[in-house]
Protein backbone atom coordinates (compact mmCIF):
# COMPACT_ATOMS: atom_id res chain seq x y z
CA UNK A 1 0.00 0.00 0.00
CA UNK A 2 1.41 3.44 -0.72
CA UNK A 3 1.75 5.71 2.19
CA UNK A 4 -0.19 8.79 2.30
CA UNK A 5 2.10 12.23 1.99
CA UNK A 6 1.22 15.68 2.59
CA UNK A 7 -0.02 17.70 0.58
CA UNK A 8 2.34 20.60 0.66
CA UNK A 9 5.23 18.03 0.75
CA UNK A 10 4.01 16.88 -2.81
CA UNK A 11 3.11 20.19 -4.08
CA UNK A 12 7.27 21.10 -2.85
CA UNK A 13 8.33 18.17 -4.98
CA UNK A 14 5.87 19.22 -7.97
CA UNK A 15 7.43 22.92 -7.82
CA UNK A 16 10.82 22.06 -7.67
CA UNK A 17 11.05 19.40 -10.23
CA UNK A 18 9.04 21.46 -12.50
CA UNK A 19 11.47 24.59 -12.17
CA UNK A 20 13.96 22.00 -12.88
CA UNK A 21 12.61 20.71 -16.20
CA UNK A 22 12.26 24.19 -17.06
CA UNK A 23 15.52 25.31 -16.35
CA UNK A 24 18.32 22.75 -16.37
CA UNK A 25 18.78 22.77 -20.35
CA UNK A 26 21.55 23.55 -22.87
CA UNK A 27 19.50 24.70 -25.57
CA UNK A 28 17.87 28.49 -25.30
CA UNK A 29 14.24 28.63 -25.67
CA UNK A 30 14.68 31.55 -27.88
CA UNK A 31 17.03 29.09 -30.57
CA UNK A 32 20.40 31.72 -30.02
CA UNK A 33 22.96 28.64 -28.95
CA UNK A 34 25.52 30.69 -30.82
CA UNK A 35 27.21 33.59 -31.72
CA UNK A 36 29.17 32.91 -35.29
CA UNK A 37 30.66 35.13 -37.51
CA UNK A 38 31.65 35.01 -41.21
CA UNK A 39 29.50 33.81 -44.00
CA UNK A 40 30.41 30.37 -44.89
CA UNK A 41 32.91 30.22 -41.73
CA UNK A 42 30.74 30.66 -39.24
CA UNK A 43 33.84 30.88 -36.57
CA UNK A 44 32.54 30.42 -32.86
CA UNK A 45 33.28 33.97 -30.66
CA UNK A 46 33.82 33.12 -27.09
CA UNK A 47 30.58 33.71 -25.23
CA UNK A 48 31.89 33.58 -21.91
CA UNK A 49 34.47 35.46 -20.22
CA UNK A 50 36.21 32.27 -19.31
CA UNK A 51 35.94 31.03 -22.62
CA UNK A 52 37.39 34.14 -24.29
CA UNK A 53 40.52 33.82 -21.68
CA UNK A 54 41.12 30.11 -22.75
CA UNK A 55 41.01 31.61 -26.25
CA UNK A 56 43.65 33.68 -25.55
CA UNK A 57 41.04 36.85 -25.68
CA UNK A 58 43.11 39.68 -23.52
CA UNK A 59 40.54 42.34 -21.75
CA UNK A 60 40.96 45.93 -22.45
CA UNK A 61 38.63 47.59 -20.77
CA UNK A 62 36.28 47.57 -17.64
CA UNK A 63 32.63 46.88 -17.48
CA UNK A 64 31.61 50.93 -16.83
CA UNK A 65 33.05 52.83 -19.47
CA UNK A 66 32.17 56.84 -20.44
CA UNK A 67 30.60 55.31 -23.90
CA UNK A 68 29.77 51.94 -24.10
CA UNK A 69 28.24 49.12 -21.12
CA UNK A 70 30.69 45.91 -21.05
CA UNK A 71 34.22 44.37 -20.38
CA UNK A 72 35.78 44.37 -23.89
CA UNK A 73 38.07 41.21 -24.76
CA UNK A 74 40.22 41.28 -28.06
CA UNK A 75 42.07 38.55 -29.52
CA UNK A 76 46.15 39.90 -30.31
CA UNK A 77 44.94 43.12 -30.36
CA UNK A 78 42.54 42.75 -33.49
CA UNK A 79 39.40 45.41 -33.37
CA UNK A 80 37.18 43.62 -36.01
CA UNK A 81 36.18 40.98 -33.07
CA UNK A 82 35.48 42.64 -29.30
CA UNK A 83 32.96 40.56 -27.37
CA UNK A 84 31.17 42.44 -24.34
CA UNK A 85 30.60 40.55 -20.89
CA UNK A 86 28.44 41.25 -18.18
CA UNK A 87 30.06 41.30 -14.75
CA UNK A 88 28.58 38.20 -14.35
CA UNK A 89 31.27 36.93 -17.57
CA UNK A 90 28.19 36.20 -20.27
CA UNK A 91 28.19 37.52 -23.44
CA UNK A 92 26.29 41.06 -23.71
CA UNK A 93 27.07 42.22 -27.43
CA UNK A 94 29.48 42.36 -29.89
CA UNK A 95 31.83 45.80 -31.29
CA UNK A 96 33.92 46.38 -33.88
CA UNK A 97 36.73 48.86 -34.79
CA UNK A 98 37.71 50.59 -38.08
CA UNK A 99 41.20 53.02 -37.68
CA UNK A 100 40.73 56.48 -37.75
CA UNK A 101 41.87 58.26 -41.06
CA UNK A 102 40.93 55.70 -43.77
CA UNK A 103 42.14 56.35 -47.12
CA UNK A 104 38.37 57.41 -48.62
CA UNK A 105 37.30 59.37 -45.31
CA UNK A 106 34.80 55.93 -44.15
CA UNK A 107 32.85 56.68 -42.20
CA UNK A 108 31.28 59.61 -43.44
CA UNK A 109 30.04 62.33 -40.74
CA UNK A 110 26.64 61.26 -41.82
CA UNK A 111 27.42 58.31 -40.10
CA UNK A 112 29.44 59.33 -36.88
CA UNK A 113 26.90 58.31 -34.74
CA UNK A 114 26.57 55.22 -34.90
CA UNK A 115 30.21 55.42 -35.40
CA UNK A 116 31.66 56.69 -32.02
CA UNK A 117 35.39 57.34 -32.23
CA UNK A 118 37.33 55.93 -29.42
CA UNK A 119 41.42 57.10 -29.39
CA UNK A 120 42.71 55.65 -32.69
CA UNK A 121 39.26 53.61 -33.96
CA UNK A 122 35.68 54.42 -34.72
CA UNK A 123 33.66 51.77 -32.28
CA UNK A 124 30.07 50.27 -33.67
CA UNK A 125 28.58 48.63 -31.05
CA UNK A 126 25.61 46.25 -31.04
CA UNK A 127 23.89 44.76 -27.43
CA UNK A 128 22.33 41.49 -26.97
CA UNK A 129 20.78 42.27 -23.62
CA UNK A 130 19.82 45.60 -22.60
CA UNK A 131 22.77 47.56 -21.67
CA UNK A 132 21.36 48.75 -18.33
CA UNK A 133 21.87 45.40 -17.04
CA UNK A 134 25.09 44.46 -17.76
CA UNK A 135 27.25 46.48 -15.32
CA UNK A 136 24.66 46.67 -12.91
CA UNK A 137 23.55 42.81 -12.11
CA UNK A 138 24.37 40.93 -15.52
CA UNK A 139 22.48 38.05 -16.07
CA UNK A 140 22.24 34.53 -13.73
CA UNK A 141 23.69 31.37 -14.96
CA UNK A 142 19.87 30.26 -15.03
CA UNK A 143 19.36 33.23 -17.45
CA UNK A 144 22.49 32.52 -19.68
CA UNK A 145 20.93 28.96 -20.09
CA UNK A 146 17.17 30.07 -21.13
CA UNK A 147 18.37 32.79 -23.25
CA UNK A 148 21.69 32.19 -24.67
CA UNK A 149 23.03 34.95 -26.95
CA UNK A 150 20.54 37.19 -25.67
CA UNK A 151 17.15 38.26 -25.87
CA UNK A 152 17.47 41.43 -27.95
CA UNK A 153 19.54 43.50 -30.79
CA UNK A 154 20.14 46.78 -29.45
CA UNK A 155 22.52 49.18 -32.15
CA UNK A 156 23.89 51.97 -30.05
CA UNK A 157 23.49 55.23 -31.47
CA UNK A 158 24.89 57.97 -29.69
CA UNK A 159 27.56 58.57 -26.76
CA UNK A 160 25.21 57.05 -24.20
CA UNK A 161 24.39 53.39 -24.07
CA UNK A 162 21.79 53.02 -22.08
CA UNK A 163 19.76 56.30 -23.84
CA UNK A 164 21.13 56.19 -27.43
CA UNK A 165 19.87 53.04 -28.63
CA UNK A 166 17.56 51.58 -31.65
CA UNK A 167 16.42 48.53 -30.74
CA UNK A 168 15.81 46.01 -33.50
CA UNK A 169 13.11 44.22 -34.16
CA UNK A 170 12.80 40.59 -33.38
CA UNK A 171 9.80 39.48 -35.36
CA UNK A 172 10.23 39.73 -39.00
CA UNK A 173 6.55 41.10 -39.42
CA UNK A 174 7.00 43.65 -37.22
CA UNK A 175 10.27 45.16 -39.37
CA UNK A 176 9.87 48.64 -41.15
CA UNK A 177 13.71 48.40 -43.08
CA UNK A 178 13.26 47.83 -46.72
CA UNK A 179 13.49 44.25 -47.32
CA UNK A 180 16.02 42.29 -49.55
CA UNK A 181 16.40 38.97 -51.02
CA UNK A 182 16.95 35.76 -49.52
CA UNK A 183 20.30 33.95 -49.87
CA UNK A 184 21.02 30.16 -48.66
CA UNK A 185 23.55 30.63 -45.49
CA UNK A 186 22.40 33.93 -44.78
CA UNK A 187 18.40 34.17 -44.82
CA UNK A 188 16.65 37.89 -45.72
CA UNK A 189 19.00 40.73 -45.55
CA UNK A 190 16.84 44.04 -44.39
CA UNK A 191 18.29 47.29 -45.20
CA UNK A 192 17.65 50.45 -43.34
CA UNK A 193 16.29 53.93 -45.37
CA UNK A 194 17.62 52.20 -48.58
CA UNK A 195 16.84 53.95 -51.81
CA UNK A 196 18.25 53.29 -55.28
CA UNK A 197 19.19 57.09 -55.50
CA UNK A 198 20.81 57.22 -52.01
CA UNK A 199 24.39 58.36 -51.45
CA UNK A 200 26.50 55.78 -50.18
CA UNK A 201 27.93 58.18 -47.48
CA UNK A 202 24.43 57.93 -45.64
CA UNK A 203 24.43 54.06 -46.20
CA UNK A 204 23.81 52.04 -42.87
CA UNK A 205 26.23 50.22 -41.75
CA UNK A 206 24.36 47.67 -40.06
CA UNK A 207 21.76 44.92 -42.05
CA UNK A 208 19.74 42.38 -40.52
CA UNK A 209 18.95 38.62 -40.91
CA UNK A 210 15.79 37.28 -40.44
CA UNK A 211 14.97 33.48 -41.86
CA UNK A 212 11.49 31.82 -40.69
CA UNK A 213 10.23 34.86 -39.21
CA UNK A 214 12.78 35.78 -37.12
CA UNK A 215 16.13 37.71 -36.29
CA UNK A 216 18.44 35.40 -36.72
CA UNK A 217 21.78 37.45 -36.78
CA UNK A 218 23.14 40.83 -38.65
CA UNK A 219 25.66 42.34 -40.82
CA UNK A 220 28.53 44.73 -40.32
CA UNK A 221 28.52 46.54 -43.73
CA UNK A 222 31.67 49.13 -44.32
CA UNK A 223 32.61 51.41 -47.42
CA UNK A 224 35.85 50.35 -47.07
CA UNK A 225 38.32 47.21 -47.90
CA UNK A 226 39.57 46.60 -44.51
CA UNK A 227 41.67 43.26 -42.54
CA UNK A 228 41.38 41.22 -39.94
CA UNK A 229 44.06 38.74 -38.25
CA UNK A 230 40.99 37.28 -36.42
CA UNK A 231 38.81 36.73 -39.25
CA UNK A 232 38.90 37.51 -43.12
CA UNK A 233 36.36 39.92 -43.76
CA UNK A 234 33.76 39.27 -46.45
CA UNK A 235 34.96 41.25 -49.73
CA UNK A 236 31.19 41.38 -52.11
CA UNK A 237 31.68 41.82 -55.48
CA UNK A 238 29.52 45.03 -56.39
CA UNK A 239 27.34 42.35 -58.71
CA UNK A 240 26.76 40.72 -55.48
CA UNK A 241 23.97 42.84 -54.49
CA UNK A 242 21.79 41.48 -57.13
CA UNK A 243 21.48 38.17 -54.90
CA UNK A 244 20.50 40.69 -51.52
CA UNK A 245 18.24 43.48 -53.02
CA UNK A 246 14.91 43.88 -55.01
CA UNK A 247 16.77 47.08 -55.84
CA UNK A 248 20.35 48.30 -56.10
CA UNK A 249 21.25 51.44 -54.85
CA UNK A 250 23.39 52.84 -57.78
CA UNK A 251 26.17 53.76 -55.92
CA UNK A 252 26.96 50.20 -54.84
CA UNK A 253 27.78 49.50 -58.36
CA UNK A 254 31.98 51.01 -57.94
CA UNK A 255 32.09 50.55 -54.81
CA UNK A 256 34.15 47.80 -53.10
CA UNK A 257 32.71 47.05 -49.33
CA UNK A 258 33.81 44.76 -46.58
CA UNK A 259 31.07 43.02 -44.93
CA UNK A 260 30.86 40.78 -41.74
CA UNK A 261 27.93 38.24 -40.95
CA UNK A 262 26.92 37.84 -37.60
CA UNK A 263 24.90 34.82 -36.81
CA UNK A 264 22.80 34.10 -33.03
CA UNK A 265 22.35 30.25 -34.07
CA UNK A 266 24.55 27.78 -34.60
CA UNK A 267 23.10 26.35 -37.98
CA UNK A 268 23.05 28.66 -40.45
CA UNK A 269 23.88 25.96 -43.13
CA UNK A 270 20.65 25.09 -42.89
CA UNK A 271 18.90 28.76 -43.68
CA UNK A 272 18.45 27.25 -47.78
CA UNK A 273 15.60 29.35 -48.69
CA UNK A 274 13.93 27.23 -50.27
CA UNK A 275 10.03 27.77 -51.44
CA UNK A 276 11.06 31.49 -49.07
CA UNK A 277 10.35 34.01 -52.42
CA UNK A 278 7.83 35.99 -51.15
CA UNK A 279 7.31 37.58 -47.69
CA UNK A 280 4.10 35.78 -46.92
CA UNK A 281 5.82 32.41 -47.59
CA UNK A 282 8.46 33.33 -45.06
CA UNK A 283 6.11 34.44 -42.44
CA UNK A 284 4.10 31.48 -42.56
CA UNK A 285 7.72 29.20 -41.76
CA UNK A 286 7.52 27.73 -38.27
CA UNK A 287 9.76 29.58 -36.18
CA UNK A 288 10.89 26.95 -33.93
CA UNK A 289 13.08 24.15 -34.57
CA UNK A 290 13.45 20.71 -33.31
CA UNK A 291 15.52 21.43 -30.40
CA UNK A 292 13.54 23.77 -29.04
CA UNK A 293 10.09 21.42 -29.69
CA UNK A 294 12.65 18.78 -27.91
CA UNK A 295 13.07 20.73 -24.66
CA UNK A 296 9.29 21.49 -24.81
CA UNK A 297 8.54 17.88 -24.70
CA UNK A 298 10.33 17.06 -22.10
CA UNK A 299 8.28 19.57 -19.90
CA UNK A 300 4.75 18.44 -20.55
CA UNK A 301 6.41 14.77 -20.42
CA UNK A 302 7.86 15.29 -16.72
CA UNK A 303 4.28 17.31 -15.81
CA UNK A 304 2.62 14.26 -16.55
CA UNK A 305 4.64 12.25 -14.55
CA UNK A 306 4.29 14.18 -11.60
CA UNK A 307 0.94 14.25 -12.27
CA UNK A 308 0.27 10.68 -12.50
CA UNK A 309 2.60 10.24 -9.08
CA UNK A 310 0.58 12.85 -7.40
CA UNK A 311 -2.70 10.95 -8.16
CA UNK A 312 -0.73 7.43 -6.98
CA UNK A 313 -0.17 8.83 -3.52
Amino acid sequence: MLLKMNPLYVCVVFISLLHQCLTDHSYPLNGRDALKVRFNEFKDVPRTRAEAEAQNFTKVSECLTNHYRGIQYMKDGDVTVIPLYDINGYIAGLQTGLPVGLENGYPSEELKPPFIIDGQHYKLTAYFVNPEIICRRGRSTQQYRMHGTGNDLFIQTGPDPEVDLMEIDEHESETTWVKGLCFPKMGFHYFKDLEVNMRCETFFPVATLYYHGRLQGFVWSFGAILNSSYVSYEYPEPEFFLELMEEVPVCLNSLRRSTLHIYFRSNPETFTCQEMTTPSNARKCPVSDGNVSRVNTGILATIAGIYVFIKLI
